[in-house]
């Protein structure tokens, strides 16, 4: 066993020195003075000096063909480039140089090395090194080492190196041939980056962007954001596997198509992917994915998402969304999902969503929502929803809600819900069962009109019928709605409800006449009826929140089928309408407070 110890040590050492030999071919000197020769005698000439054979192809390259060179003293590398030009390449194996036409093979070569501070002498981590034309980049690792392997497109390489809170270097190298360099880059000082406070979504704070974007893809966009490329395409897999691998996020693209997912810079034309699209500026065109869209700048054109499309900056076109869409600044055209949709800006165009509708500023067309439909300013147009629809600001308008309409400041237009309607200023109609407003300039209709600055009294009064009665009015002078109740304990138990609408006329600033229509349900015993009464009256203002009013009470009670039907019975002349109608002049008087 020991005898083969220096066996095996000399094998070694001999294949070394062969490796070492074969490596070096192209570096070898050599002296030649040729005039008017052909080229293959040439080529003999080189060969025999550095002890080694070159292998070509006649097509590739004429050995006929006459030259003439003179050189003493130079690589071989050197001599074949003056001699062939620079449309060849260079190949070693074992004892020969194989020469190839450039057009024949894609060629790579190696640029690696370190990026180090050139103030302190520190060795970089997670700096972005990178080639602009080709479009390939790395990262230095914890000890500030990188290595990129580029294709020898052209004389020269543009290699660019990018941090964060440095100053970006390039530096132009020769291609065609591996080399090492130390990239010595300087700190700058920045000022202080503006806080966006907009609350408009940005890649980088949107969290399926942080789920799909790699750590390496994060770093690469915060250190060399400012460099953008145009391309025509990009095939991509993943985010980071495809046509233009990390720098992808730096990329703006005429067409797209990405396998599972993609990150481009931007898109300018048509982006589709079957499951999600990332763009980290802005979208013009057409993005189409299976799941998730998210751009973090503005769109413009169409977006089309499965299940989530997501805007950080304004959208003008379509949005449409399986679940959900969220638009973070204005939108101009039209929104649609399945559940939710947001506009964090103002729109103007169409949100038509299943469940909800929001709009965080004005809205200028229509807004729906299933459920809730919300403006965030004023709304101008239609708002409908199942529940609740709800403008911050003035409504020029219709709102139309299954439960309630809220109006922030003026309504200038129409409210209809099914339970009750807010207005702070109504200069329109309301319609619902309980109407609400601070200062009424309009009308209000329903079971009960509460106007906070508006039109607001109490009748105590007696009819000809029931002694006892008590009538809330409120709204404004030009039309109040009417609460009313009666009643009559002898000699058979009676009592009277129903709601009526009125209207207050000034004569002076002591006397009115009032004009009110009521509509009542009469009970006596077992038994009812309905009446309809007209009721003007004069009212005398004795002192302020006190007058006395009086006047008649034009009567039409009508019966019913069955057996609670209350038979007519008055004690004042009749006029017979029909069977079971029946009216007279009857009266009325009280006190109105307040």
């Amino acid at each position: 066993m020991f005898l083969l110890r220096p066996f095996f040590i000399s094998l070694f050492c001999m294949l070394l020195t062969l490796q070492v030999n074969a490596q070096n071919l192209l570096n070898k000197k050599v002296s030649i003075n040729a005039k008017r020769e052909p080229l293959s005698k040439v080529l003999n000439d080189i060969s025999r000096q550095g002890n080694f054979f070159f292998s070509y192809l006649s097509n590739v390259l004429p050995p006929d063909s006459i030259v003439a060179i003179s050189v003493k003293d130079k690589p071989v590398k050197q001599v074949l480039e003056t001699l062939l030009g620079s449309d060849y390449i260079y190949k070693e194996s074992g004892n020969y140089i194989i020469i190839l036409r450039k057009s024949a093979v894609q060629n790579y070569f190696v640029v690696s090395g370190f990026v180090t501070d050139r103030t302190t002498g520190r060795k970089l981590p997670n700096a972005s090194v990178y080639e602009r034309q080709q479009l390939i980049s790395t990262l230095t690792n914890n000890d500030g080492y990188f290595r990129l392997r580029l294709k020898e497109r052209s004389p020269t390489a543009a290699i660019s190196v990018s941090k964060d809170l440095y100053a970006d270097t390039t530096l132009l190298v020769p291609a065609g041939q591996d080399q090492e360099l130390d990239l010595n880059i300087s700190p700058v000082t920045y000022q202080l980056k503006v806080v966006d406070v907009t609350g408009k979504h940005t890649l980088d704070r949107n969290w399926f962007a942080k789920v799909f974007l790699s750590s390496r893809q994060k770093l690469t966009t915060l250190n060399i954001g400012g460099f953008l490329a145009d391309k025509p395409y990009q095939f991509s897999l993943t985010p980071g596997l495809g046509t233009h691998g990390r720098m992808s996020g730096q990329v703006v693209n005429k067409f797209s198509f990405n396998m599972i997912g993609g990150y481009a810079a931007g898109v300018d034309g048509v982006e589709v992917g079957t499951i999600f699209n990332m763009v980290k500026n802005d979208m013009k065109d057409v993005q189409i994915s299976g799941f998730l869209n998210i751009v973090g700048g503005k769109a413009s054109g169409v977006q089309i998402a499965g299940f989530h499309n997501n805007v950080g900056d304004s959208l003008t076109g379509v949005q449409i969304g399986g679940f959900s869409n969220i638009v973070g600044g204005d939108m101009e055209g039209v929104q649609t999902t399945g559940v939710a949709g947001t506009v964090k800006g103002k729109v103007r165009g169409v949100q038509l969503q299943g469940a909800v509708a929001i709009a965080g500023d004005s809205v200028k067309g229509i807004q729906v929502g299933g459920v809730i439909s919300r403006a965030g300013g004023a709304l101008e147009g239609n708002q409908t929803s199942g529940v609740i629809s709800s403008a911050k600001g003035d409504v020029a308008g219709v709102q139309i809600a299954g439960v309630g309409n809220i109006s922030g400041k003026t309504m200038r237009g129409v409210q209809i819900a099914g339970v009750f309607n807010y207005a702070r200023r109504l200069k329109g109609l309301q319609v619902g069962i309980v109407n609400i407003t601070d200062t009424t300039d309009g009308f209000s209709i329903g079971l009960v009109n509460i106007a906070r600055k508006g039109y607001k009294k109490v009748s105590v009064f007696a009819t000809d019928e029931l002694p006892y009665n008590i009538a809330w009015k409120s709204g404004n002078k030009t039309i109040y709605s009417i609460l009313t109740g009666g009643i009559n304990n002898e000699p058979v138990p009676t009592w009277t409800a129903g709601l009526g609408v009125g209207n207050l006329w000034t004569i002076s600033p002591a006397l009115s006449l009032s004009t009110e229509l009521y509509f009542t349900t009469l009970v006596r015993g077992s038994s009812t009826a309905q009446q309809l009464a007209l009721r003007p009256s004069l009212q005398w203002k004795i002192t302020n929140g006190i007058a006395i009013m009086g006047g008649p009470a034009f009567m039409m009670h009508m019966t019913g089928e069955g057996e609670n039907v209350l038979p007519f019975k008055s004690s004042y002349p009749t006029i017979k309408l029909g069977d079971k109608v029946h009216s007279w002049l009857g009266w009325q008087a009280g006190i109105t407070l307040f």
